[in-house]
């Protein structure tokens, strides 16, 4: 445990660093041996350096985000081996992503509720996500979308409440600091991985170097938001 306590980042890096590799040489059935020990590397990271926390529904929360990102993570694996044979994996992958990602939002709003009288950064952001959503969407929809249209519409609308909400925790004096240094990027970058995924799928399909792309900003983003998570409730 001493270890993952202090090298518990360092070697989820490597993993994610290993799982990119596979992904660049197009080797998706050898990443069953990286992809799904990343979740569980942050995991473990997030325990050992959390277990005296008293905060028992806050970190219940986190686990069942993190368990339903691990659960997308081995769906959206089976899609990449079985790109383009199936596309269950990845609509039921993108929904459990997307839960995960409601259910921090969930907890930026145990963090800090928001007023409406006072809210100035969250009606910013969700300002700049709905007009960024709605320019994303207009080249969306020229595409053979079948039923993922429902379920992007949702997660737009998903992915703009979280943002609000995580930048609404930058109103809160104590939390400021972990707000812009962990939540708010946390959460751009992953909108931004679920931004690219949805447009690898479906207007660059040819573009290889994307699924790369996607993981890299995927770990990153899932990275910061533990860090935030972990200084939070840290003893």
């Amino acid at each position: 445990m001493k270890i993952i306590k202090k090298y518990g980042l360092a070697i989820f890096w490597v993993v994610l660093v290993l799982d990119c590799l596979l992904c660049i040489v197009n080797s998706h059935k050898d990443r069953i041996y990286t992809k799904p020990l990343l979740l569980p590397t942050l995991t473990a990271y997030f325990f050992v350096n959390t277990k005296r926390s008293k905060h028992f529904n806050t970190k219940s929360l986190i686990y069942l985000g993190l368990t339903i990102a691990w659960v997308c993570d081995w769906l959206l694996l089976q899609n990449d081996i079985q790109y383009n044979t199936n596309s269950l994996f990845l609509f039921i992958g993108i929904s459990c992503l997307l839960t995960a990602f409601l259910i921090f939002g969930l907890i930026f709003k145990k963090m800090k509720g928001i007023d409406i009288k006072d809210c100035q950064e969250a009606f910013l952001s969700a300002f700049a996500m709905s007009i960024a959503s709605i320019l994303f969407y207009n080249v969306l929809r020229t595409m053979p979308l079948g039923n993922f249209k429902y379920l992007i519409i949702v997660g737009m609308i998903i992915m703009t409440t979280v943002m609000a909400l995580a930048a609404n925790v930058h109103r809160d004096k104590i939390k400021k600091s972990m707000s812009y240094s962990f939540f708010i990027p946390g959460t751009l970058i992953l909108i931004i991985s679920i931004s690219i995924l949805i447009a690898h799928k479906f207007i660059l399909p040819d573009a290889t170097f994307l699924p790369a792309v996607i993981l890299l900003t995927y770990g990153f983003g899932m990275m910061l938001m533990m860090r935030g998570f972990t200084k939070y409730l840290k003893v």
